[in-house]
């Protein structure tokens, strides 16, 4: 609902307060007493959804309770401190929604709804016109930017375990299609399945996975059978000799690896995620090669006589 068009239910609302005495006399029944401060509060949140703040809102909707009041008696009345009323009396003026008579006292006059909202409005709509002339300026600085990007702005360097697993989660989250696994150690995420939720729920969407693992891990019996979870939830596996790397391939657009450190001689978990389509396809076609020469599952059950 646009402003202007919620102005007129809040309208109605505050001109109704405006035109009858909503105190209560002490000895009225507790009901009535509730539902007049249940009353009060939803006009009030009104009044900030149209943009005033809540000592706006409280002010203004109690000087619409009778023809003016002292800054002292309006700052009782909507339970705004002394030290503040003064600031908020000076906002609403500014808005139009107050108007200020001098004298030996000062007195403060709430402004019809009809009239000071009105005034919000143009308000309003003037800040939009703004907005959407800015937007304008804006948008070539924005496209410009977006053209002159560092050309090595696709490569990201990983270091630390937690942010690997966290990349290579959210990359399965995004993938659509299919991933292409070289399985081998280190590990940067453990096998077991709690740690691997992202694929079971892939799996289940319909994504495609082919993991090669290596026949070294494969042949260790509690890695088998996490092979095995992995192949019964879907995963199409297949088990090799040795592979050169750990990789990861997403929708034929993104790769992630690892490579050992060459000076300490340690595996290390130092991850490099590639976006970019032609590197990807490159790679699954490495992929590929390998896959045509690997095990099935059965093939290496059979050969390593496992039942």
């Amino acid at each position: 609902m646009g402003v202007c068009k919620f102005k007129k239910q809040i309208i109605f609302f505050l001109t109704y307060e405006k035109s009858r005495n909503i105190i209560a006399p002490k000895s009225g029944k507790k009901y009535i007493e509730k539902e007049k401060t249940m009353n009060t509060n939803s006009h009030i949140d009104k009044l900030m959804r149209i943009g005033l703040t809540e000592s706006e809102s409280r002010v203004y909707f109690y000087l619409l309770k009778k023809k003016n009041f002292t800054a002292a008696e309006i700052a009782k009345l909507s339970q705004v401190s002394r030290s503040k009323i003064y600031e908020v009396l000076s906002k609403l003026i500014q808005k139009g929604l107050c108007t200020e008579t001098l004298g030996k006292v000062k007195k403060y006059s709430s402004v019809n709804p009809e009239v000071g909202f009105v005034n919000l409005c143009n308000e309003l709509e003037d800040k939009k016109k703004r907005i959407a002339d800015l937007s304008e300026v804006l948008l070539p600085l924005y496209l410009s930017e977006k053209e002159n990007t560092d050309p090595l702005d696709y490569i990201q360097v990983l270091r630390e375990k937690s942010r690997i697993v966290e990349k290579i989660e959210s990359l399965e989250k995004k993938t659509k299609d299919e991933v292409l696994t070289f399985t081998k150690a280190p590990y940067a995420m453990s096998l077991i399945t709690s740690d691997n939720e992202k694929e079971f729920i892939n799996l289940k969407r319909g994504i495609k996975y082919k993991s090669i693992y290596e026949v070294d891990d494969a042949r260790k019996q509690d890695f088998m059978k996490m092979i095995k979870i992995f192949a019964d939830a879907g995963e199409i596996v297949k088990i090799t000799n040795k592979l050169p790397l750990k990789m990861y391939i997403f929708d034929e657009k993104i790769v992630a690896f690892t490579l050992r450190d060459r000076i300490t001689a340690k595996q290390s978990l130092t991850a490099m995620v590639i976006e970019h389509p032609d590197f990807a396809k490159t790679l699954k076609e490495t992929f590929n090669t390998y896959w045509q020469k690997a095990m099935t599952l059965e093939e290496f059950k059979n050969n390593e006589k496992i039942t």
